[in-house]
């Protein structure tokens, strides 16, 4: 028989033993025939023929009532009413219910009592009653027994909660609510929390209770604050949002954001682990915490102008700083989430620095015309618009390197210089109209420089994004791209 078997003799010797129920004494129907049959054979008047019958008839009534007496009895093990096995040994019940005892007292950590009421009763041996399993009949028992112990039990408003096994883990499973409750909200470095109470009156009451209620102090502090120990997470994948992970969980998004007091807003990332368990919890935690960080002041922008200088052209004097200043809030949260935010101070650490800039002022003349000229001598080898998946913004005019590049129209040039897949990229403005020559070998001109309609501005070439030599010739209006042969019609 294995030792950890239900019905095992692995009963402690420090507890008392289980009153027993006297064994029934049990004598062997063998014997008892043997014995009746001798005097049978010993009878001195074995000839007279009615002394024969009357001894023979005693007989069969003897041998029956051995018969009888012989078997043991059966009795049926009775649980609150109902009868869940039959045994010959009620030892056997017994042993089951010492070693149920001893698990449940190592598992709630307190002496435990049977709160079953448990009873045995003769039940009437027939051909259809059968003894039970062994193991059957203790895994029965073990299903619907029922145990009491002395604890102490958190209660919540006069409502008892969850109970412990001593008075120190109990007052311990409060402690451990508050300091984990902190450690969830204050960011270090950033935060003080001053307080932490429980709006909820808590008691803790010495009391005997079944065993069903028994916690460990995780556990424990998992009701209080979810009002329930279940764990079921959900781990966020890729292309995941709330509403899709709520609905396909039964739950709404809003449910689901009261689950993860700590997800902001609606954004979640890939591999976070969200709570699924929309929690009801018993108690309040209502925590009033400092809040001390900084924040930029932004700087001011100073312009001057200066007639000498074109519009477009501007110069910085004195680059901008931002300013700092040390904020302190006080937060007051309830569970976790946001109530109220109060600003207690506000601290300049520095102050900012104002940009200052110089604009020009020149008048422009009069500038372009409003009719173009080809600006360079050669044959489009691609138009405006899409183009191998992006759009193209302006025409591309095949020529040797070094060709010359015309203005247009007569304007001023606002910009000459490199500018990433454009390469070297002159503007030219005509007054409300752009146009922008890029990929050039070498310019002709600067910024800030007046051309004539006609005027050399630059040289083909294939710099920034080329794979030959081209002009890559764009028309402004605006400041939005058209198609440059519309001005060509």
């Amino acid at each position: 028989m294995e030792e950890n078997s239900l019905y095992s003799e692995g009963v402690s010797p420090d507890r008392p033993r289980r009153k027993r129920h006297k064994k029934v004494a049990r004598t062997r129907k063998t014997d008892i025939l043997g014995d009746l049959t001798s005097k049978f054979k010993n009878l001195k008047y074995a000839k007279s023929s009615y002394i024969t019958i009357s001894v023979v008839v005693a007989l069969i009534v003897a041998v029956t009532v051995a018969v009888v007496v012989s078997r043991p009895k059966v009795y049926a093990v009775v649980m609150d009413g109902e009868a869940v096995g039959y045994v010959e040994d009620v030892d056997l019940v017994d042993q089951i219910v010492d070693r149920l005892v001893e698990e449940e007292s190592f598992r709630v950590g307190a002496e435990v009592q049977v709160s079953t009421d448990m009873s045995f009763e003769v039940a009437k041996r027939d051909k259809e009653l059968e003894l039970s399993d062994p193991d059957e009949l203790g895994q029965t028992i073990k299903d619907k027994i029922a145990f009491q112990a002395m604890s102490y039990v958190i209660c919540v408003d006069g409502k008892d909660v969850v109970a412990l096994s001593s008075e120190e883990e109990a007052r311990g499973t409060l402690s451990d609510l508050r300091e984990n409750y902190v450690k969830n909200i204050i960011e270090p470095g950033h935060a003080t929390c001053d307080e932490v109470l429980i709006k909820e009156k808590i008691d803790i009451v010495q009391k005997e209770v079944s065993t069903a209620m028994f916690r460990t102090r995780v556990e424990a502090e998992q009701i209080l604050m979810r009002g329930t120990d279940k764990i079921l997470s959900y781990t966020v994948q890729r292309g995941d949002s709330l509403w899709a992970i709520a609905n396909a969980n039964n739950l709404t998004v809003d449910d689901l954001k009261r689950a993860n007091p700590t997800v902001s807003g609606d954004l979640i990332h890939e591999g976070d682990s969200l709570n699924l368990v929309v929690p009801d919890p018993y108690v309040t935690l209502t925590s009033r915490e400092t809040l001390t960080y900084t924040q930029s002041i932004p700087f001011s922008v100073e312009v001057t102008y200066d007639s000498s200088m074109w519009p477009w052209q501007e110069t910085v004097t004195q680059e901008g700083k931002s300013g700092q200043k040390e904020i302190v809030e006080q937060v007051v949260r309830e569970n976790g989430k946001e109530v109220s935010r109060t600003r207690v101070s506000e601290t300049i650490l520095s102050y900012p620095v104002a940009k200052k800039i110089v604009r020009g002022s020149k008048e422009v003349p009069g500038l372009g015309s409003g009719t173009l000229i080809w600006p360079c001598q050669g044959s489009i080898t691609s138009y405006y618009g899409w183009r191998w998946g992006a759009f193209h913004r302006g025409i591309d005019i095949g020529a040797s390197s070094g060709t010359t590049i015309k203005a247009a129209d007569a304007g001023v040039v606002t910009f000459a210089g490199y500018s990433g897949g454009y390469g070297n990229l002159v503007k030219v403005d005509h007054g409300g109209m752009v146009t922008w020559y890029a990929h050039m070998s070498k310019f002709a001109v600067k910024t800030g420089d007046k051309v004539a309609q006609g005027d050399v501005i630059g040289y083909v070439g294939m710099t920034g994004s080329a794979t030959g030599p081209h002009l890559h010739f764009e028309v402004h209006v605006d400041g939005v791209a058209k198609n440059p042969l519309d001005f060509y019609k």
